[in-house]
Formats: structure tokens, sequence, C-alpha cells
């Protein structure tokens, strides 16, 4: 069975797994889905479900929260992967890439949009939005 972690719903890592079956990984997503919790890692990985509707998992309060923060300090979200490279980025000043994989309708979009969402936010600058920037974030 699945052992409780931080958020109290499954594992959020699914390396912590008792045991790693087909039937053991799909019953840890699907236990974090029925909560509301689309997001899980597998080591670095950050395996995301679309919800097909809003959450309140996104403002500008859950950016701070990430802001920072080590990958694992926090339960998994996608702003934590967006602070991993912009840290990764600060640290090393060599370019950073993030790869979202997925089906049709997988919410690969929503996904980027969050993360540039992040990364905007996380420079702190408060100067208005640039073109291609805004372009980007409405696509």
């Amino acid at each position: 069975m699945l052992s409780d972690d931080k958020d109290g719903v499954g594992v959020d890592d699914m390396i912590k797994l008792k045991e790693l079956t087909t039937e053991t990984l799909l019953e840890n997503i699907q236990s974090r889905f029925d909560k509301d919790i689309i997001y899980t890692y597998t080591s670095s990985i950050l395996v995301a479900i679309n919800p097909f509707k809003q959450l309140p998992i996104y403002n500008y309060s859950n950016v701070k929260q990430y802001m920072g923060r080590k990958l694992n300090e926090l339960p998994p979200h996608i702003f934590a992967i967006g602070e991993k490279a912009y840290s990764n980025l600060v640290e090393t000043n060599m370019n950073q890439s993030i790869l979202v994989s997925g089906e049709s309708g997988a919410g690969k979009t929503e996904s980027t949009k969050l993360i540039l969402q992040y990364l905007s936010s996380r420079t702190g600058k408060k100067k208005k939005k640039t073109n291609i920037e805004t372009k980007m974030l409405e696509s």
C-alpha cells in the first residue's frame, strides 16, 4: 500500500514507493489526483496530470513559497521546476532547459505558461511585459 508523505496523500515522490509496479504507480497518481494534487515527482522529474479545471495553486503566494527553495523541500509543483532551472542558471551562469512532454490535451501549453509565469515573477522585475513575453503567455 501507499505511505503518506508531505501532503498526506500517497507519496510525493514515486521513488519512495515500497514496490514500484504499474499498479502502485497508477494507484499513487490516482489517489493524489482524486484530492486535486496533480503533481508528483519521480526523482527530479515532475509528473503532472491535467485536472481540466482551474486549481487555486498558481497565485503569487505560491510563487513566493517556492522562491529560493530546493527541489523536494516543498510538495511537488511546477514552480519548483521553474525555481530549479532559475537557481541553476544563476549558480552556473549557463543556459537551462525544461522539457515539457505529453500527449495531446495533456496540458503542455498550460504547463509552459505556468513556468514562464513563475520565471517572470521570479526575476522580480516590475516593468511592463514585453511584446514577446505577452505573446508567449497568451498563446
